[in-house]
């Protein structure tokens, strides 16, 4: 009985420890940055929306080369959290794909204010600029994902970390 009680007490501070340092976590957790990005958002086709997130500093994941099994195309992907509004609450994270060598938005999730949106595989008015470490919106259509048909409009910048698969 005292091994096992032993055994248990090991296991568990094991447990404790690697939950402290990060271990055993998901590792596509988006980290702090030195990157600042924001987001201009306009002509919210609903109230509530219209606003400028990032007040900071970024949150970013690692830039990473996905190859879906299936008729999905291969894409660069990362997201971001942690673009606060400004003046208000509220905030912005996304998930941004584009494919390798490519110079445009293949497909971004953007949740704003808990509430998702897409761009519908549409990259038009998106612009990815690998030598800036950034991906750039102007005044990009993006349409709520629970078919409402609320849309709204983003303007800005969000930074992508420096080191990226090739292609990326």
């Amino acid at each position: 009985m005292n091994t096992l009680l032993k055994t248990f007490a090991a296991t568990c501070a094991a447990a404790a420890l690697l939950s402290a340092c990060g271990g055993g976590g998901n590792d596509d957790d988006a980290t702090p940055s030195d990157r600042t990005g924001v987001l201009t958002i306009t002509d919210a086709s609903v109230s509530g929306f219209d606003g400028v997130y990032g007040n900071g500093t970024i949150n970013l994941t690692d830039v990473e080369k996905n190859n879906p099994v299936g008729s999905n195309p291969e894409v660069c992907a990362f997201r971001f959290d942690g673009a606060n509004r400004v003046l208000a609450d509220g905030t912005a994270s996304g998930d941004v794909r584009y494919l390798p060598n490519a110079t445009t938005v293949y497909l971004m999730f953007l949740t704003v204010n808990g509430r998702e949106f897409s761009n519908r595989q549409d990259g038009t008015d998106t612009e990815v600029q690998r030598d800036r470490d950034r991906v750039q919106f102007n005044r990009k259509t993006f349409t709520a994902t629970d078919n409402s048909g609320v849309t709204l409009r983003v303007t800005g910048l969000v930074p992508m970390r420096g080191s990226r698969p090739s292609g990326c």
